[in-house]
């Protein structure tokens, strides 16, 4: 009687052993597939939000579903750690009754009769080892599995912890269309959305210049703004420094020194003139700027001037000078650091300047510059290199995608509009990147490339400028070129669209305006007078260029603004 009480309960232990076994490595297989805290719908309507970043209702919604996450994130603790430990007892008691089976039979046989249908049912299994190895195999291999969920989960949900999604800390991109927080513009895409501005202006004659001032050390990097604040950085052999104009009277409103950044090399690394020791473009979040050198130095400073944090990066390993301007994405700032070392995406907390991942990229040095994406499913951070053009998620690192179509050194930027991805560089091609389905080559084009300035894109138009005064214009979906006319003079600076018209400053500052249409009609051409190869910020009526001495202001004047 002892015996067959001893079976029944190793059948039904086994029995619960094994639905728990399944249950727990269909778990372990859905926790690696679906990211309970990651959720897409709350991916859609975080992209929505930055384009209303006022919106309540919304910001509700945001929440409402980011406690169903959670709560689905607890459920799925609770379920892993209960299964767990329940596989165990069940387990244990299957041994348990299986010793005790053993046991009875041992000391209780009975020789005076044959074996019915149950025992001989036993006694197989018994002699089957195997069948009892693989169940044990498969409890052992359900066990580690939970308790591998269980941290992977903990884990994350202290990542989660850690990040708190904070709705509405960040400029929605409507605050941030109002001002120009980077390289090539709002979206780092070579569009102004500010378009009221002067189509002519003489440096000369001062006509339509409100003010110059002269910038006390030199730089290559493009002016950014935000309100009435303009900022650049500047750099020399000895010494590197972030400047605050005030917008509308030109004068400079702070510098900050940025000599004693801990790590700063003693000897500083030797760039070409036409680099310098501050090519990057600096970059703001609308509460603090950043800016980075030559040397490796990074630095984040309040709109006071105050430095919030700096750190050195290692000397950039470039034979030219570290070019690739900076980005930031809500509380992140993204660094392109593609060097001879090997390249690197590395993002850092805006507020500490802490380091959130370095992700290494297989790819040669570059000096072209990030630009970030709004798809309209998924934000990505795109980088063009030799000799791959990869797509990545910004808040993770994690590689979305890659096309291998670019080759020697790059420089230029990429450019995105209606789906597509525009990269190029001097000796290779113009390639135009279809991001439907599989990322792939859509067309390409050899002649008259880029080899500084990167190219602007629309959703009919992409304008393409050389450095020895080439501009060419394409259709944007096939690749046909619409046009193409020779300057006098090269261009390191990109085009920028304003309006229906593209701004185009070449190497002798002479700025040229012309139609963004099928045929090439030219509405201006206006002189700096003296040399530039930066981009134009645009900005209330306001045009900002930055030449080889000085700061420009070109428009008309603005009303004081209003008292808070």
């Amino acid at each position: 009687m002892l015996y067959n009480i001893a079976k029944r309960v190793a059948i039904v232990a086994v029995i619960f052993a094994v639905i728990l076994s399944v249950l727990l490595i269909a778990n372990y297989i859905q926790t690696k597939s679906i990211d309970p805290l990651n959720s897409k719908a709350i991916s859609q309507l975080m992209l929505k939000l930055q384009e209303n970043p006022n919106d309540t209702a919304l910001k509700e919604q945001i929440r409402a579903l980011d406690l169903l996450a959670r709560k689905a994130y607890f459920t799925y603790q609770w379920q892993i750690r209960t299964g767990s430990i329940l596989l165990f007892v069940f387990v244990l008691v299957f041994l348990i009754a299986l010793k005790y089976m053993s046991s009875l039979k041992s000391r209780f046989p009975d020789l005076s009769e044959s074996p019915g249908p149950e025992d001989t049912w036993e006694n197989k299994l018994l002699a089957r080892k195997y069948i009892i190895f693989s169940g044990l195999g498969l409890f052992l291999l359900a066990f580690v599995l939970g308790i591998l969920s269980e941290n992977e989960m903990k884990h994350f949900g202290m990542e989660k912890a850690k990040e708190k999604m904070s709705v509405g800390d960040f400029p929605g991109i409507d605050e941030i269309r109002k001002n120009w927080p980077g390289f090539r513009g709002p979206e780092g895409n070579g569009i102004a959305y500010h378009t009221d501005v002067p189509i002519e202006w003489d440096g000369k004659s001062n006509k339509n210049i409100c003010w110059k001032i002269s910038i006390p050390l030199p730089g290559y990097n493009s002016p950014i703004l935000w309100g009435d604040k303009i900022f650049l950085s500047g750099a020399d052999k000895q010494n590197q420094a972030v400047y605050c104009i005030d917008a509308g009277t030109g004068k400079i409103a702070w510098q900050a020194e940025l000599n004693d950044i801990p790590g700063s090399p003693a000897k500083r690394p030797k760039p070409t003139e036409d680099t310098g020791y501050a090519a990057p473009t600096m970059t703001t979040d609308g509460q603090r700027v950043f800016a980075i050198f030559a040397t490796g130095d990074i630095a984040c400073l309040d709109f006071a001037g105050k430095r919030i944090w700096a750190k050195n990066l290692g000397v950039p390993g470039n034979h030219y000078g570290h070019a690739s301007s900076l980005v930031t994405y809500q509380d992140l700032l993204l660094v392109q650091y593609d060097h001879k070392t090997g390249g690197h995406l590395l993002a850092m907390k805006t507020e500490t300047g802490i380091l959130i991942y370095d992700k290494p990229r297989d790819v040669d040095i570059s000096w072209a510059s990030p630009i970030l994406v709004n798809t309209g499913t998924r934000v990505e951070i795109i980088l063009s290199s030799n000799p791959f053009v990869i797509s990545y998620d910004p808040r993770t690192g994690q590689e979305l995608w890659r096309v291998k179509c670019m080759s020697g050194e790059v420089a230029p930027s990429p450019a995105y509009a209606d789906g597509m991805v525009y990269v190029v560089n001097d000796n290779a091609l113009l390639a135009a990147i279809r991001l439907e389905g599989t990322p792939n080559v859509a067309w390409e084009y050899e002649d008259d490339l880029s080899e500084v300035a990167s190219p602007l894109a629309t959703k009919d138009f992409v304008i393409m400028a050389s450095s020895y005064g080439t501009v060419s214009c394409f259709n944007s979906k096939t690749g046909e070129r619409y046009w193409v006319h020779d300057f006098d003079h090269g261009f390191y600076s990109s085009p920028i669209l304003v309006g229906d018209k593209v701004y185009l400053m070449d190497m002798k500052g002479v700025m040229s305006v012309f139609k963004a249409d099928k045929e090439f009609q030219l509405i201006s051409t206006c002189e700096l007078g003296e040399k530039a190869v930066t981009i134009p910020a645009f900005s209330q009526g306001r045009i900002y260029i930055r030449g080889d001495k000085h700061l420009f202001c070109i428009g008309k004047e603005r009303a004081a603004p209003a008292a808070q």
